[in-house]
């Protein structure tokens, strides 16, 4: 997942897809499940080697607060279990029929988000992740708007595909998040009504937009 280390906020607009458009963008959320599949698989399995290595049960026992972290990254470095080895482990489905769909910017965004499900479950914070199911995956996202997914114009550019958003003028919201600088951008599926609706979400730096406060009359 991108880096949100200043201030953040979202701006959501809706995209004109045509079915043709629709076809290609369900092919490539069907890629990236796989990837982001594939990586929460061997983030586990990471995990239980780690979990199983002597390095981390003498760690376990060590009394020493700092000697404790350094033994338990040192056990995490030995079987891979950091979020730059899910990378490079990942780096592998650009090289195969995935990369025809899925840029190397959302491989990585995708590795990122499967370690990073896997790491919270190490340390207790949530359950363990589960797979994606088909059609379960509902977003993508890449690293910044210079590669990969990105908005140019009114528009998100994805490969050889371009989307048009539809901007409505008069909303102040929108208007503020166009006059802002864009982080990255990630791609939004929902169903309503049993139809498919997409949506870009700029994730920008600085403030979101701020009403002015009422007058007295």
């Amino acid at each position: 997942m991108a880096n949100q280390t200043s201030e953040t906020f979202v701006t959501e607009i809706p995209l004109r897809i045509n079915p043709s458009e629709e076809r290609h963008l369900l092919v490539r959320l069907e890629a990236a499940r796989q990837v982001y599949n594939a990586a929460l698989g061997e983030s586990l399995k990471r995990l239980r080697l780690m979990q199983q290595s002597k390095l981390y049960q003498q760690a376990r026992q060590m009394s020493d607060a700092k000697a404790r972290q350094v033994a338990y990254r040192a056990a995490r470095k030995a079987v891979g279990f950091r979020a730059y080895d899910l990378h490079t482990y990942a780096k592998q489905f650009g090289h195969s029929w995935l990369g025809d769909h899925v840029d190397s910017h959302v491989v990585q965004s995708l590795a990122s988000r499967a370690f990073s499900a896997v790491n919270q479950y190490a340390y207790g914070r949530r359950g363990r992740p589960r797979f994606k199911g088909k059609n379960q995956l509902k977003s993508v996202e890449g690293k910044s708007n210079v590669t990969g997914i990105r908005w140019r114009d009114g528009q998100i550019i994805w490969k050889h595909l371009t989307f048009e958003a539809l901007i409505d003028p008069d909303d102040p919201v929108i208007q503020h998040g166009l006059d802002s600088p864009v982080k990255y951008v990630r791609l939004v599926r929902r169903q309503l009504n049993g139809k498919n609706r997409f949506y870009a979400q700029l994730v920008q730096a600085g403030r979101p937009y701020q009403k002015p406060a009422n007058t007295v009359g």
